[in-house]
């Protein structure tokens, strides 16, 4: 993916996230949704280690906003400063990989998209309509 195409789908991510953020306080099973958030930022901030470093990533914040807006901030100075063909070693489970810094962002982009449809389903499965429409295409008639 280009350097341009990741950025685009960090504001997509960005974008979405927002709105899932603004409406979590009203969803019926609100501890479980706002998990399913956590666990999303969780999981950049775990990929960010392995591109970055410990140190370079920085410590999570408990206030999923402020977690939300500097892991957004982190990733987007990768993007724009990192050759997004450069491959990002790290270790799970004992076991080496190496992945392209433009699959691991494209990996996390789409992995935010997986999980708000859960709390879709979340939603709908309480019969909860005020849940944001946060489709790529609803961004784009917003722009």
């Amino acid at each position: 993916m280009t350097r341009e195409a990741l950025l685009e789908l960090q504001d997509y991510d960005l974008w979405a996230n927002r709105r899932w953020l603004a409406v979590l306080p009203e969803m019926p099973n609100r501890t479980r949704a706002t998990d399913i958030f956590a666990h999303m930022l969780g999981a950049q901030h775990r990929w960010l280690v392995r591109v970055m470093s410990e140190e370079e990533a920085g410590v999570p914040s408990p206030d999923l906003a402020i977690e939300l807006e500097r892991l957004y901030a982190a990733w987007r100075d990768i993007l724009l400063n990192c050759d997004p063909n450069a491959y990002a070693s790290y270790e799970r489970e004992g076991q080496a990989h190496f992945h392209m810094v433009s699959e691991i962002a494209h990996h996390v982009f789409n992995h935010g998209t997986y999980h708000r449809g859960h709390l879709r389903g979340l939603a709908d499965a309480a019969d909860f309509e005020g849940f944001p429409e946060t489709d790529m295409v609803q961004r784009l008639r917003e722009q």
